[in-house]
């Protein structure tokens, strides 16, 4: 597979000549070139960009010096990226899609962007590698870069390298273990050594479920098991007073009937507004019980993560139940556990 990166700055894509990337270009598994844009501008100062047409803060990269290096290339079948915070945030789906290409051509931004125009002119797909603003699109063009090529047939020993990673199958990876046996007290799995391939396996994918449910719960909303939906909805309870209460129900019940600290206060002024669109039952009532779509699970339970840290400080733990249907009966539920340890 060719790359070839249009970039400011070349030198920033040493790391790509290290390691397991560096070592399948020499074996010319990849072939990946950086071209320069600033050597096709036609300014005698060799500027590239230029103020913005409306008036605001920044430069603007310059069409025409972006395409002269574009057109320098010589593959009109090749496809064009374009790494911008504008875009499809990238994710395993994406990078196997991308590996299939033959030839990859990668721009990369810098100041404000690159002027419209030429992005229209390229038909240019534009990827994101997270909600984060970073100073240009050479950093993001490494993480592409590097996720690509290692899927590339002989880069890695072998198609397990990588089959078994997190987001491969849909989940994140089990936990890994290597020498010594035993490590601050702390014992390997016993089932790893017992060299029984069936049943590491099995523990293999039921602790790779696991993880996931307790780091990445949004990603079982696309989960199947034996071709039918794991988990699409999650219910969060927390038990209080010999009950148990739902998350939300709970964190409005504590806001405003117990005496709190003024971090604590503070800490739950912030979070209301979201607390308060969503439903809870107005009784708090044992029975009433919410199901949140696993989908935005991960961003709900990020958004209370300060809130667990205060409930841990408080000798007060949760739980968190699945199930295909929100108003089914659970499909699995873990035994108490802290998300944030």
């Amino acid at each position: 597979m060719k790359f070839d990166v249009l970039t400011l700055f070349p030198e920033m894509f040493e790391p790509l000549k290290q390691s397991i990337i560096g070592r399948a270009e020499e074996k010319e598994l990849i072939d990946i070139n950086f071209i320069n844009i600033r050597d096709f501008s036609k300014n005698k100062h060799k500027k590239v960009d230029d103020t913005p047409y409306g008036g605001g803060a920044g430069m603007v990269m310059q069409a025409d010096v972006v395409y002269d290096a574009y057109k320098s290339i010589n593959d009109s079948n090749a496809k064009v990226i374009y790494m911008s915070p504008q875009g499809n945030v990238l994710n395993q789906k994406k990078v196997e899609q991308l590996s299939k290409e033959e030839h990859l051509i990668i721009l990369c931004g810098h100041y404000e962007g690159v002027d419209q125009r030429v992005l229209d002119e390229l038909n240019a797909e534009e990827i994101s590698v997270g909600d984060y603003v970073l100073t240009g699109g050479e950093l993001p063009a490494l993480i592409l870069t590097d996720a690509i090529a290692r899927l590339q047939d002989g880069v890695l020993p072998n198609s397990d390298a990588y089959s078994i990673e997190s987001h491969y199958n849909g989940l994140l990876e089990h936990p890994q273990y290597t020498r010594p046996e035993i490590w601050h007290d702390r014992a390997v799995p016993a089932v790893l050594l017992t060299g029984a391939h069936d049943a590491v396996a099995k523990w293999q994918e039921e602790t790779a479920l696991e993880v996931t449910r307790r780091k990445r719960p949004d990603m079982l909303y696309d989960h199947r098991v034996n071709g039918e939906p794991y988990a699409r909805y999650i219910r969060v309870f927390v038990p209080h007073k010999e009950r148990e209460y739902d998350i939300v129900a709970f964190m409005k019940m504590i806001f405003h009937r117990r005496i709190l600290t003024n971090r604590e206060q503070k800490i739950l002024k912030r979070i209301m507004p979201v607390l308060d669109s969503l439903p809870t039952p107005p009784e708090c009532e044992e029975n009433s019980r919410i199901w949140l779509n696993a989908k935005n699970a991960g961003r709900i339970l990020d958004m209370y993560a300060p809130l667990f840290d205060m409930l841990r400080e408080h000798g007060i733990d949760y739980r968190i139940e699945y199930s295909d249907t929100p108003d089914g009966k659970p499909v699995a539920e873990n035994e108490n556990f802290t998300v944030f340890a």
